[in-house]
């Protein structure tokens, strides 16, 4: 367990996770004086603390990994640590989707936040013949797992459990004082927040105020985005209606949106529902003309019990399993073409990392060939390899 300190207390960070409102004033006051939190989870000298970035989203406040200074932290226990020969991904690359600048995240993303209703005909195709290469867009998804990873969300540190609270805080203190479409992130991208009943008043007020600034009129129509945690889709009247957990609030999808969804994120739609899993939606939210809220576009992310990403249910059942015997894992998340091969989990606790492949789907041929090419690239590399064909297998115990 990792403890932090701020303001002249020390408490496991998950309790300020889990309870943000609880600490805000005292993050507050720390954000001025000194103007950084001290992460506890190795002895640290007063001449070199482990500082942490106190970020304030919404009315509130969350701690964030110090940049560049990952690596200090302990690799076995901290959700703060990042291996020194981790760069951020396409920080470099003034034409990637999604980038870095100054440790917070600048995005593109496909989907209009913005859209004019009227003189359509007066838009220019401004730049078009110009010659220069644009900047590329990220997709729904490709967006919702970055972020994911950037929050640490991907990995497992062999702590018993890990709830809504958690993944609220490790998502805002990525997301920060982000860019997304040129517009502040705060002002566009709203993570539902675990509810508290010490403290519902402050949530209600806190998505209300996100959701005031979706606003749809003759001339323009002003669109949000929401991560949130699926827990139904129903069929209704003229389309269907979509719950999400931590509110009560309703939103109406066409059948289009619902069934481009189930098509296209498959492992996550079968498992809606199911207790032994969990889905994650990011949802493009727009008024209608009546004043009710409706998802234009939708992605969905299919995780374990512990919100661990998986890409099946075979994946869930094991990383479930992971979890339970509190081993230490990572879940290479696959975010670009060269990603391809990357392993379905790798445990980092065994003397050597050892990769995990779940061999969930037998007869299909493109995915046999697959297998064999890993299989031929494990034993070509030497790398230790645990491969499961369901129910059983026997795990390498930990070093």
């Amino acid at each position: 367990m990792t403890f932090v300190s701020f303001d002249g207390v020390t408490v496991a960070l998950t309790e300020v996770q889990d309870n943000p409102a609880k600490y805000a004033r005292a993050l507050e006051r720390a954000k001025k004086t000194p103007g950084y939190a001290v992460c506890r989870c190795l002895p640290t000298s007063p001449t070199a603390p482990l500082r942490l970035v106190i970020r304030r989203y919404g009315a509130l406040f969350h701690l964030a990994r110090w940049p560049d200074d990952g690596h200090r932290h302990n690799p076995k226990t901290c959700s703060f640590y990042r291996a020194a020969s981790q760069p951020s991904r396409n920080s470099n690359d003034t034409l990637a989707a999604i980038r870095t600048i100054a440790s917070d995240l600048d995005v593109k993303l496909s989907t209009s936040l913005s859209v004019r209703t009227v003189d359509r005909s007066t838009r220019q195709s401004s730049g078009a013949a110009s010659g220069a290469m644009s900047r590329r867009a990220a997709p729904l998804l490709g967006f919702l797992q970055r972020v994911w990873e950037e929050a640490g969300l991907n990995e497992w540190a062999g702590a018993p459990s890990r709830g809504w609270g958690t993944c609220n805080a490790q998502l805002v203190s990525v997301l920060g004082d982000g860019k997304l479409n040129g517009k502040p992130m705060q002002d566009v991208l709203h993570v539902m927040r675990r509810y508290d009943v010490d403290d519902g008043s402050c949530v209600l007020a806190e998505f209300q105020s996100f959701l005031d600034r979706i606003k749809t009129t003759p001339a323009k129509s002003e669109r949000g985005l929401l991560i949130a945690e699926l827990r139904s889709v129903e069929p209704s009247k003229y389309g269907f209606v979509v719950k999400l957990r931590q509110t009560y609030e309703t939103f109406f999808a066409s059948k289009g949106v619902i069934e481009s969804a189930a098509d296209s994120f498959r492992p996550a739609w079968a498992m809606i529902g199911d207790a032994t899993a969990r889905v994650v939606a990011l949802a493009v939210i727009e008024r209608t003309k009546d004043d009710n809220l409706r998802i234009i576009d939708l992605a969905l992310q299919l995780c374990n019990s512990a919100f661990l990403p998986c890409d099946s249910s075979f994946e869930v059942a094991m990383a479930n399993r992971l979890v339970a015997e509190r081993r230490r894992i990572v879940k290479p998340m696959r975010l670009e073409q060269g990603d391809a091969m990357l392993p379905d989990f790798r445990l980092i606790d065994t003397t050597v990392p050892t990769a995990i492949e779940v061999y969930g789907i037998q007869g299909n041929a493109q995915y046999v060939a697959r297998k064999a090419e890993k299989q031929a690239l494990y034993a070509r590399e030497g790398a230790p390899c645990v491969a499961w064909i369901p129910p059983t297998v026997r795990l390498p115990p930990a070093a």
